[in-house]
């Protein structure tokens, strides 16, 4: 009767893993979004764009809000790449959060800061000849 038991006990269990969906990255909130990916944590869903400025080299800086996570980050779009690494930063008055993102082409962004008010961003760039060049974005807030 015992070994039944364990039996059907495993068997249950291994049932439950075979069933049971993937575990998805649970939301964040507050302070605790605060270095994590926008995308890992599904805050990317339903993201608004709060400020954009065009980088020195080609593409985009976008300050990205997120309304669920109360969140803000920054992206870039339709990069062409670059000889330096991307310098991608986001803060508020009592956070900061920097992220470096290779110059590859393509999209690139950095980790959230929790901002329920004013949040500012930039991204940095350093080109060949040594010269640095900053997107700077602010949402509305401040």
């Amino acid at each position: 009767m015992k070994s039944t038991s364990l039996i059907a006990a495993a068997a249950l269990a291994l049932l439950s893993c075979l069933v049971a969906p993937d575990a998805q990255a649970a939301p964040c909130s507050g302070r605790g979004c605060n270095g994590k990916d926008p995308a890992d944590t599904g805050c990317s869903a339903g993201s608004t764009v709060a400020d954009t400025a065009g980088l020195f080299a080609s593409g985009t800086a976008e300050l990205r809000w997120s309304p669920s996570c109360r969140t803000n980050w920054v992206r870039v779009s339709n990069y062409s790449g670059g000889s330096s690494a991307l310098r991608i930063t986001v803060w508020t008055s009592s956070d900061h959060v920097g992220f470096v993102s290779p110059g590859t082409p393509g999209n690139h962004w950095g980790n959230m800061v929790h901002a329920p008010g004013c949040a500012r961003g930039e991204v940095l760039y350093v080109d060949s000849d040594g010269a640095h060049h900053t997107a700077r974005l602010q949402s509305s807030d401040c």
